[in-house]
């Protein structure tokens, strides 16, 4: 790269030198960049950088945030550290993912008002299993939310269970904390679709909805985790505790 713009966000710096941060930026034009560049630049803010190396550690230089955005806070902060480190770890190195970036995009936004709204924690959690849908779905890893392991349609009256790069598959235990019904995966399937489906049924039945998240957000761990090599996620364990002093 020479002199080559880049509008991204850093999902992670470490100081370097006097002045100076090692800094994961993930871009628009190029998806993860690794570089050397200004001290304590400003997380889940858009940025733009210019960027020159031909290795993978590029110079970064002339870095301006591109609009003023209310920090972060709280629980809303939490869940983007969340974001970053899943980002961070799990993106190839300077492969573009547009579907990707937009939906990173769109969910700093949703932390914002969600943030500034006070809103119940279960739309908190619905932002968290669509952004993660996203991700799994743009790397290869998606799953199918409508056939079992088999090909076969899913049954509504029947509980199935997530096996790992294979699929889902029908279980008798509907007591095991990954069992769901297909009944539970269409509804996910159409919110999928639909985020006002989500908003229609969190209205009718809040409590039903939170469970049908912790079930969706048990699987997707399931699948990360495995992606990770069952390296822990330090924003995942920051999250927990979090919820753990709420509770007191």
């Amino acid at each position: 790269m020479r002199q080559q713009p880049l509008t991204g966000y850093v999902l992670h710096q470490k100081p370097y030198q006097e002045n100076r941060s090692l800094l994961t930026l993930f871009s628009a034009e190029f998806g993860m960049v690794h570089g050397v560049g200004k001290k304590n630049l400003p997380l889940f803010v858009p940025l733009q950088v210019f960027a020159n190396g031909k290795s993978h550690l590029k110079t970064f230089s002339q870095s301006q945030a591109l609009t003023a955005v209310q920090p972060l806070m709280g629980q809303a902060l939490y869940v983007g550290m969340y974001l970053n480190e899943l980002l961070a770890k799990l993106l190839p190195i300077e492969e573009s993912m547009p579907m990707i970036w937009q939906a990173y995009a769109d969910s700093l936004t949703m932390l914002g008002t969600w943030q500034t709204n006070g809103a119940d924690t279960t739309k908190l959690k619905w932002q968290l299993r669509w952004f993660e849908t996203q991700v799994l779905n743009d790397l290869g890893y998606g799953m199918d939310f409508c056939h079992t392991a088999d090909g076969d349609a899913l049954d509504s009256t029947v509980s199935y269970r997530y096996r790992l790069q294979h699929g889902f598959v029908p279980t008798l235990d509907e007591n095991q904390p990954s069992a769901i019904t297909g009944k539970d995966l269409a509804v996910w399937q159409d919110w999928l679709t639909d985020s006002a489906k989500f908003e229609q049924a969190y209205q009718a039945e809040a409590a039903a909805s939170a469970q049908l998240l912790s079930k969706i957000g048990y699987i997707h761990r399931a699948v990360i985790d495995h992606l990770l090599g069952y390296q822990p996620l330090q924003s995942r364990e920051l999250w927990r505790s979090l919820q753990r002093l709420s509770q007191h």
